[in-house]
Parts: structure tokens; sequence; C-alpha cells
């Protein structure tokens, strides 16, 4: 029996192979020549079972197979982008020859979202991948070659099925680019059309509160992503101000109008909710201001002890807390509630953490744009001086008043420059005036 072994290492960032060249050869120069494959034999992945990655590699016992098949096999499972590493070895006799698949997963997958394909439901969906491409779960590679052969795979459903539209995907990430979080795929150059809302979970007394804001959404673009951010901006609020801080609502989903409207595509959305217990509150402390008194930054809170913990109100209120703060130069501060829950009681208790970061003093003053008589009675009537703890809220203050200074005759239009300077812990203040 003659064994062979290659290496084929894939490029981490594409999940593309290196070339044929770069393979490391620790066997025999003679071929294989084609021979039976008769076992194949995978190990190495954590993520998928050794039948999964053989259905993907196009390699059947049974088969007449040679190195190039191998060599193939491997390069194919690499371009996909499941795997960070690939390798085979292989053994032959007259009996035929035996494969090993060593492999090392790709640990940079990423979420696949359905955003618009309003006939089908996520599990037919995934149930449709997972027949056609074996490595698939819920995450695929972001680069590589399966975001585009899954989209031809939705593609062909829709033709299937002979439903309008095209699909095309887009990868989504933080803002930057620097990290791609999921990738959304949707049916395009077709218009579908919100109808009506519903809200399965929700209590009969809810539906009209949760109905209310929805109501400029009557006729949008079904999209599941946009309907995410709605319901986190503008349903969530509904239940978290009265004390439901548990709160979820699911994806979204979609129920087709029957019958269809000619020429146009109208769907219910539906938004699943789970509200959860009413916590009310039972303690609230503060924990690392120095600059602030406690008594004084307790004033601007308004959870009272036994009732209903309103978390809407709780960050308007330590917004305002963090305005205190920057009032007094404190512009880096940050407050950041930890909530402790007890389920049994449904009570809820805060320590609201504060980092407040270094105190800034104004810096220089510069004003553009105006003659040099007013400028001189704008920098006059700038009451906040160099060295002085910088207020936040002074210099927009300041521009709504400056305006009686400037000339009359003209549209005039201020625009604020604040340029902290971390070194220093100062504030340069420019303001630009110009005439629209």
């Amino acid at each position: 029996m003659r064994n062979r072994r290659f290496l084929l290492p894939i490029l981490c960032l594409t999940g593309l192979l290196a070339s044929g060249q770069s393979a490391r050869r620790t066997a025999p120069k003679e071929a294989a020549g084609d021979r039976k494959l008769i076992s194949i034999r995978v190990t190495g992945s954590q993520r998928y079972q050794p039948e999964q990655i053989i259905a993907a590699s196009g390699l059947r016992v049974g088969d007449i197979a040679s190195e190039d098949d191998f060599k193939k096999a491997t390069r194919e499972l690499g371009e996909s982008g499941f795997f960070s590493n690939i390798s085979f070895s292989y053994a032959y006799s007259s009996a035929g020859t035996k494969l090993e698949l060593q492999v090392a997963d790709n640990d940079k997958l990423v979420p696949v979202r359905f955003e618009n394909f309003v006939w089908f439901t996520d599990d037919e969906l995934t149930s449709e991948l997972r027949r056609q491409i074996p490595l698939f779960k819920q995450d695929i590679p972001a680069e590589g070659s399966y975001p585009q052969r899954m989209s031809e795979v939705l593609q062909a459903l829709l033709e299937e099925k002979h439903l309008p539209g095209r699909v095309d995907y887009m990868r989504q990430g933080l803002p930057g680019g620097e990290m791609i979080t999921g990738i959304a795929y949707r049916v395009m150059d077709i218009d579908i059309r919100i109808r009506a809302f519903d809200f399965p979970g929700a209590a009969p007394e809810d539906v009209s509160m949760l109905k209310t804001p929805m109501r400029r959404y009557i006729g949008a673009d079904y999209d599941r992503d946009n309907l995410a951010t709605v319901a986190r901006m503008d349903l969530l609020p509904v239940y978290l101000q009265r004390g439901y801080l548990k709160a979820a609502f699911s994806p979204s989903q979609a129920r087709l109008e029957e019958p269809p409207s000619e020429g146009e595509i109208q769907v219910d959305a539906i938004l699943p909710v789970t509200p959860g217990k009413i916590y009310s509150t039972s303690d609230v402390k503060w924990k690392g201001n120095t600059a602030i008194p406690t008594s004084q930054l307790q004033s601007l809170i308004h959870l009272p002890a036994g009732q209903p913990a309103n978390a809407v109100r709780l960050q308007a209120d330590l917004d305002a807390a963090k305005a205190s703060y920057g009032e007094q130069g404190y512009l880096l501060a940050r407050i950041k509630p930890e909530p402790t829950f007890d389920d049994e009681k449904a009570t809820v208790s805060y320590v609201l953490n504060v980092t407040e970061g270094d105190q800034f003093k104004m810096g220089d003053l510069e004003i553009l744009g105006v003659d040099s008589q007013t400028k001189d009675k704008l920098v006059e009537a700038w009451e906040l001086q160099e060295g002085q703890p910088y207020k936040a809220s002074y210099a927009k203050k300041f521009l709504e008043k400056s305006y009686k200074t400037l000339p009359t005759g003209s549209r005039w239009k201020g625009k604020i420059d604040e340029s902290p300077d971390e070194r220093d812990k100062t504030v340069d203040v420019t303001i630009r005036f110009t005439v629209e």
C-alpha cells in the first residue's frame, strides 16, 4: 500500500486556496492513477458531521477518483469559506483508494437574514437551502463562494414557484465597515407594501397603543430589518415606560393578502411580542461620582420605590444627569445603569455607574465671517473665560443670542465648531457666520 499526503493552505480572509504549486508533498512521486474510492475519513471539524463535508466535497465512495479529483474537492471546500485550513492524504492498493480529509472550521461565520420573502417561512427557506447546500446551518462565511451560491438557490426557488422578483444580497456591518455582522437577502424589483399590523402576544388594551405609532408605516415597503428597528425605537418604549423591562419583539412575519390585489403585493406585518412581567423599583444607588454629589444626581431620577420602573423616563433622567456633568466641563462623562432583577418579587434595583472622565477648560475663541467691529462686540459678550470649566451648552445658547448683534438686512446662519484637546484638556471654539 502506498501513501500520499497533501497540505492545501487557505487564506484566512478570503477563504481561497493557495495555488496548487504551494502544496507540500510528503509521498512518492508516482501518481495514484484512477482507482475506486473505497473510503473517505474526515477529521478536525467540530461544526459538521463527516457526511456533510463529504457531500459538499462532491466525492462519493465507490466512484473512480484520482489525485486531481482530491485536489479539486479540497479546493472547492476551501473556496466555500467554511474552513480555515484543509489538507488531504490517501493510501491506495489493488483494492482501491482510502482518502482522509483534515479540516479546520472557520470561526468567523455570520448569520443569514431573509428580509422580504413573504411567500415562505424562515423554516421553509432554511430547509431548502440545507437540502441544496450541505454545509449551511444558520451562518455562512462573509467571503467565499457561498453567499452567491445561496442567492442562486433562492432565485431558483422563486422561479420554481413562478414568483416575481430578483434575489440580491448585501453584507451588513458595523459603522466604518470593519466588521461584517450578517448577510441580508432580499427580493428586488418588486413592491411589497404593508397593509396592516398585527401584534400576537399583546393584551387587547395594548394593541391600540402599539398601532398608533405604526400608522405612518401603512403603505411602506415590507422589510424585516427596517421593522426590527421600528419595533425597537417605536414599539418597545410602549412597554418599557410601564415597567415591562424584559419585553421583546420577535422578528416580523408576513401574511399575504387574500385574495391578492391585482398588480401589487400587500401583506399584514406580524410583530409577535412577549411582554413579560411588570417590574417595580426597589432601590437606586450611585457609584463612581465625585464631582457632583449623590443628592444632586438623585434629585434628577424619577423612579419611585414600589412603582413600575419606567425605563424610558430613566434614560431621559440619565441624559439630564450627563448634561449636568457637561455643564461642569466633564464632556466625556458616562452613566451606565446596571439593573438587578428579582423575578420572584418582580422588582428591579439599579446601580448607576458613573465614569466622569477629565474636566475640560475653555480654550481659544475664534469668530469668523463678520466685520471687525461686530467681531469685537461678540468677543466681549462671550462670558466663558479661558481656563474656566467649559460648559457644554454655552456655545449654543450664545449663538442664539448673537443674532441680535449681527448687522441687519441679511439672513445670517451660524455654525459652531467645538474642538476638544485630549492632551491639554481644553476646548477651542470657532463660530463661523455666513449669509444665506
